[in-house]
């Protein structure tokens, strides 16, 4: 639940005339998200959002901790959840806030200060469902859509209309889009194809806008590969090709040529 006393009263007064709130799913790692609360601060001169951060921290002392650095800014209101998992986080997201619009950035990411700007103007020149991903950048290299191939695993692609999910680090989205396409937290791992291929269900327009730029943390993380990544990953590609391809000949590929290759 939302933290009191977190946040002024100017943000109070704002949230119901708020076109977009940004949410910051985080849990163990206060010194990052301040970095990425500072970005976030600068990309306030562009367009004047409140942000969320979005705790399940799993010791007093990191909470602790997490409470003190949101003190720290103004237009920072801290909720807290006790729930597992990134799948379970970037829902628990949903819940903070009230905007129409929802920008997720990862504890890690940190934002230029025109990207969020750049992810609205993108979203207010389209209609129906849609979301917009903007460009995480590890070295030189910056994320872009990743499109499926037979084998069963992604190659980028900058062709949007290609695209069959993108890296979540980064990502507009309506609030009520997330409430009816809840990210799967029966998996391990692979929500962000997972979600990409609910999307497409849905015939939701999966937009990528490489003005909206965010660099990663140089800390990359390795402990995603899990016990059950392998498992979430079968899954994923069996949804994918029965619910959003509904093509047999896919699931054949994602199964026996994804098998053969790995």
């Amino acid at each position: 639940e939302p933290e009191r006393g977190m946040g002024n009263s100017r943000m109070q007064s704002n949230q119901s005339a708020a076109v977009v709130d940004v949410v910051v799913p985080t849990r163990n790692r206060p010194a990052k998200l301040d970095r990425c609360l500072r970005a976030l601060a600068a990309a306030r001169d562009q367009h004047p959002f409140q942000v969320f951060a979005v705790d399940s921290s799993t010791s007093p002392e990191m909470r602790t901790a997490v409470e003190e650095v949101c003190a720290g800014y103004p237009f920072v209101s801290l909720h807290r959840h006790h729930r597992a998992g990134l799948a379970a986080a970037r829902n628990e997201c949903t819940r903070a806030g009230c905007a129409p619009l929802i920008v997720s950035v990862d504890d890690d990411v940190y934002v230029e200060p025109t990207a969020i700007d750049a992810l609205i103007m993108r979203y207010s020149g389209g209609h129906g469902w849609r979301i917009v991903a903007g460009s995480v950048f590890w070295g030189e290299s910056g994320s872009s859509g990743v499109r499926m191939r037979r084998i069963g695993y992604g190659v980028g692609d900058t062709d949007e209309t290609r695209t069959d999910f993108f890296v979540t680090a980064l990502l507009l989205y309506p609030r009520e889009l997330a409430r009816q396409c809840r990210f799967n937290e029966r998996i391990a791992s692979s929500d962000d194809r997972f979600i990409g291929a609910l999307w497409r269900t849905k015939q939701v327009r999966l937009l990528w806008e490489t003005a909206a730029r965010a660099r990663h943390d140089d800390e990359h993380n390795t402990g995603l590969q899990t016990a059950g990544h392998h498992d979430s990953h079968i899954y994923v590609n069996l949804f994918d090709a029965v619910f959003a391809r509904r093509s047999l000949f896919w699931a054949v590929c994602f199964e026996f040529i994804g098998f053969a290759a790995g």
